[in-house]
């Protein structure tokens, strides 16, 4: 890649540093600032002392971070760049190694700002460069051309981004400072001066503005908030750059004449707001967007609740196992088959119940190849709380079984055990009866003995379900 013969380049400065760096020479005793036509020689003999120590050439390590602003204060338009890039590397080197984490130092803070203000500047010159064709004579091929009047010298750094962009256009992108030429190949840097005249229009040009008023809000136009985005000493090398004042124009024309019909209120209304939010679809299917903890990004989907929209009885599990996650169906694992059994010795069907989990994300860690089951925290009850309780206002049964401590914790916020929590009458917030039993995950796990007796308490409590159900709807 070409010098340019412009802006003078980090790494011309890199090379012309670094001599004086490996002797340790001090800022102070510099007899000028080590700008990149610099003679590191003399500037080195010139400076006399070192830093005790010094530092051998081949140990001039600095990390990624510090490189990184190094090559943004290069690029800031004002001669003290060179001094400063200076002074922070020997600081690094031989008094602070961690000095760029002190933000309130003064190199460092002073550092920081103009690196924020090479930052904007490339972000524009991203944004704000429009490319024009332009016909070749003679054969050759044709290209692009655009002009770009930068704050900083940041012709190198934002070409970059261009030649990422457009790797199979031909361009050029000139600024006072010089131009970048991309080839298909290569980026190179020619000096400005071949490039004064430029084309000031192409054949896509009404296109790109016709577009530009297409997408332009006119009535939401900010001007205020608009030239802070987008400043005026940009617009002129910008096409749609003479769509902005009669955009403008029209704007105001239209808001002075929904004022002067007397709609202005109901304008002011947020209609389309509204509509949006009628369209959205039930809670159950909002579900799916829930962001409210972590457990939506192992999970493969969320899992709501299913059943009669008007069960007398909902039952609620932990949280949806393997294969629920898979199949976005709760309770249709191993666990499910222990559950479908004991409801069928209650005398309950299955169709009659609405079933559902206290958190809708399966979480669980890898143990080979497979995926186990990990207790959800109180965190995540707590953030997915919401969506039960959505489903027992919806659903309004007439007495809610918990399944396990998690369920019991969700719907009323109890940390006592299962065992204690049987003996106990319990009460959702909106009165419904809760009955507390074990999951039937605990039974598969249980030993031979332990797991009859928690079979038989889980039927027990599914029969009261019914019973409970059955006496308040005759009531």
């Amino acid at each position: 890649m070409a010098e340019p013969s412009g802006p003078l380049s980090f790494e011309s400065w890199r090379d012309t540093v670094r001599p004086l760096l490996a002797a340790g020479t001090r800022p102070d005793r510099l007899s000028s600032p080590p700008g990149p036509n610099a003679e590191s020689s003399d500037a080195a003999s010139e400076g006399g002392a070192t830093a005790a120590g010094g530092a051998e050439r081949g140990t001039l390590r600095f990390p990624r971070p510090m490189m990184a602003l190094l090559e943004n204060l290069a690029c800031f338009r004002h001669e003290s760049r060179w001094e400063l890039m200076y002074r922070l590397c020997w600081r690094a080197l031989f008094e602070n190694p961690r000095l760029l984490e002190d933000a309130a130092d003064t190199d460092v803070a002073h550092a920081n700002s103009m690196d924020r203000a090479v930052r904007r500047d490339l972000h524009k010159m991203h944004a704000f460069v429009r490319f024009r064709e332009a016909i070749a004579r003679g054969g050759e091929a044709s290209g692009y051309f655009a002009w770009f009047e930068p704050q900083h010298e940041i012709l190198r750094q934002g070409a970059r981004f261009f030649a990422r962009r457009f790797p199979n256009m031909r361009w050029t992108i000139a600024t006072p400072d010089g131009a970048a030429v991309w080839d298909l190949n290569s980026l190179q840097f020619v000096p400005a001066q071949a490039y004064r005249e430029r084309p000031r229009q192409d054949a896509h040009e009404d296109l790109w503005r016709t577009y530009y008023r297409s997408i332009c809000n006119v009535a939401r136009l900010n001007p205020v908030a608009m030239q802070r985005e987008m400043p005026q000493r940009y617009w002129r090398n910008l096409p749609e750059a003479a769509d902005i004042a009669p955009l403008l124009r029209e704007g105001q024309a239209r808001f002075a004449a929904r004022r002067q019909q007397g709609d202005h209120e109901r304008f002011s209304a947020a209609k389309a707001v509204q509509r949006s939010l009628q369209s959205l679809p039930p809670t159950p299917g909002g579900l799916q967007a829930c962001r409210a903890c972590d457990l939506w990004k192992q999970a493969t989907q969320a899992v709501a609740g299913r059943g009669s929209e008007r069960a007398g009885i909902m039952v609620v599990g932990e949280q949806p196992g393997d294969e629920e996650d898979l199949r976005g169906v709760p309770f249709v694992g191993p666990a499910a088959k222990v559950l479908h059994e004991a409801l069928a010795a209650a005398g309950l069907r299955a169709d009659e119940l609405f079933v559902t989990n206290a958190v809708k994300h399966f979480k669980w860690e890898p143990r080979g190849r497979r995926r186990l089951h990990k207790r959800p925290g109180a965190g995540e009850i707590r953030a997915c709380n919401i969506w039960l309780q959505a489903e027992i206002e919806d659903v309004k049964p007439r007495v809610i079984v918990a399944l396990g401590a998690t369920a019991l914790s969700a719907l009323c916020g109890l940390t006592e055990s299962i065992e204690t929590a049987t003996r106990m009458e319990l009460h959702h917030p909106n009165g419904t009866r809760i009955l507390a039993t074990y999951h039937p995950a605990a039974i598969l796990r249980a030993p031979d003995g332990r797991g009859e007796t928690l079979r038989a308490a889980l039927i027990r409590t599914l029969q009261l379900a019914a019973e409970f159900a059955a006496a308040r709807r005759d009531s």
